[in-house]
């Protein structure tokens, strides 16, 4: 099949073609009246963004197959999902890579049109804004010396811990439910894999990109905490954007099966 390269990847002509008059659709069967003759909030923004051409997108930057920086450009499959959405709205994305704190006061200032990542700990989002469908799921892992095996938060109950710098505060609550357990964020995860050869930690917590990197070394260990929820990898958006989330979810479904036919073609 003929594909187009876009600024972060590739996917296939015929679901490109396709996905504005799925997202259309999705929005007359929301409202019959038509987006042009409704004057409700929620219509006003989609015209919003058509109108002014972009898609304002803010992504959390994990470094990882999900999303990270070449350079200047924001590669990975957040930004295609973006871009996806965005063709659907016969619009451009432009993106903003920030943190997991700041993609959540971007949209509360409106300074984004939706914010995407993995920040929906224990469905934490949805009292404040309209969320999408998952389109990933991310563990949290545990990384320990070889040979020193745990299964739930409470093998570390008197512990030092080193964590991810970013990682949700559900998490953090989960592992402070160990009783005197504590706690130091890391940025490096090579200073993360020193503390724990020195055992200045017991174990360090993190997502999976992490967790794959650390595996490499034969004197480490990864391994599944059975009692931390995973977090979703959601899109967010204001709670007044139900009618844009509703067409997002079925973009979502295309997406994901689109690339899960394309892997299965390449295996």
């Amino acid at each position: 099949m003929n594909r187009i390269k876009s600024r972060t990847g590739e996917y296939p002509v015929k679901k490109r073609l396709a996905v504005r008059t799925v997202l259309a659709l999705v929005l007359v069967l929301a409202f019959p009246g038509g987006i042009t003759g409704c004057r409700k909030k929620q219509d006003n923004e989609i015209e919003a963004i058509r109108k002014a051409g972009v898609l304002q997108v803010a992504i959390v930057e994990t470094g990882s197959r999900f999303t990270r920086k070449e350079g200047e450009t924001v590669v990975g499959q957040e930004p295609d999902l973006a871009e996806y959405i965005a063709d659907a709205l016969g619009v451009k994305p432009s993106y903003q890579v920030c943190s997991r704190e700041e993609v959540l006061q971007k949209l509360d200032r409106g300074e984004a049109d939706i914010a995407l990542g993995c920040i929906n700990g224990t469905n934490s989002l949805a009292a404040d804004y309209q969320i999408s469908t998952p389109y990933a799921r991310g563990n949290i892992y545990a990384v320990t010396k070889t040979g020193d095996y745990v299964l739930t938060t409470g093998a570390f109950e008197d512990s030092s811990l080193g964590v991810e710098k970013g990682l949700d505060e559900e998490t953090r609550s989960a592992l402070y439910a160990a009783e005197g357990i504590r706690i130091t964020d890391f940025s490096s995860v090579q200073d993360a894999a020193a503390a724990l050869k020195e055992e200045s930690i017991r174990a360090y917590i993190c997502h999976e990109e992490q967790a794959k990197a650390l595996l490499a070394d034969p004197a480490l260990q990864v391994q599944n905490i059975v009692n931390l929820e995973p977090e979703e990898f959601v899109i967010a958006a204001p709670k007044s954007s139900q009618t844009l989330v509703n067409g997002i979810n079925t973009l979502i479904q295309q997406f994901v099966e689109s690339a899960e036919n394309a892997e299965s073609q390449d295996s």
